[in-house]
């Protein structure tokens, strides 16, 4: 079991990331294992996230299934899993430290565009469903080498569907199936079924439900604007968080 000390500092930095995850439909591993790996090794914390992803991911899922466009979910699902079956190829056969900073410097990119005043128009025109392909192969690719897609399909999200709820609830279910590989795949490795790492996620619980509450009530309040706003404030943070990941 975790000791105390070590909770204490857990506990709110699990909170910010699910609140963080409640209010935009992804971002809680971008935001909260850089954190924890300062206090618990990276082969602790990362297993730990995919396990309370996919919890939370269920338990947003249920909440918000009427407002899923399935459509939408169908489209990126197939490409979602045949990009995450690349990644899981890569990350056990070849070194990809290299990737992360420039996975990160195309996030803080395309986050300090969108966050740029006159491009709002640019970026709510409709994407055409072909790239439902690019996008869905993409995130799955990214997911399974970094836990890190989600931002990935909020792209492609943000730009076909104009309803927020509809935008947080396809964007949520989508990772549900995201996580699902991730979490086979560290199931598959024996790097689950460790004592230490049942009990932090155990321990981890009451934290990720608080989140997910804070930022669920704080999302329904959002606007588009403000929700994209947001949006692109977290894809922000995220890539400056894999940049100075990949520094250390």
């Amino acid at each position: 079991m975790p000791d105390f000390s070590t909770l204490v500092i857990a506990e709110p930095v699990v909170t910010l990331a699910y609140v963080v995850l409640g209010l935009v439909g992804f971002g809680s591993t971008l935001v909260g294992a850089p954190l924890l790996a300062h206090l618990l090794p990276v082969s602790l914390v990362v297993p730990a996230f995919a396990a309370t992803d996919l919890l939370a991911s269920l338990s947003n899922g249920w909440r918000l299934s009427e407002h899923v466009v399935r459509r939408e979910l169908w489209r990126l699902v197939p490409p979602l899993f045949a990009g995450s079956t690349v990644g899981a190829w890569l990350l056990f056969t070849l070194p990809v430290r290299w990737l992360m900073p420039l996975l990160g410097t195309f996030v803080v990119l395309y986050a300090l565009h969108a966050l740029r005043p006159r491009a709002a128009y640019h970026w709510s025109l409709p994407l055409p469903p072909r790239w439902a392909w690019w996008y869905g192969a993409a995130g799955g690719l990214f997911s399974a080498l970094f836990g890190a897609g989600g931002w990935v399909y909020a792209i492609y999200l943000s730009r076909r569907l104009e309803d927020v709820q509809q935008i947080r609830a396809t964007q949520t279910a989508v990772l549900m199936f995201s996580s699902g590989i991730r979490v086979s795949l560290f199931l598959a490795a024996g790097r689950l079924l460790d004592a230490p790492l049942l009990w932090l996620v155990l321990c981890l619980l009451p934290a990720v439900a608080l989140g997910l509450y804070i930022g669920h009530h704080i999302s329904r309040r959002l606007d588009r604007q403000r929700f994209l706003q947001v949006l692109n404030i977290v894809l922000l943070l995220s890539g400056s968080s894999l940049l100075l990941r990949s520094l250390l």
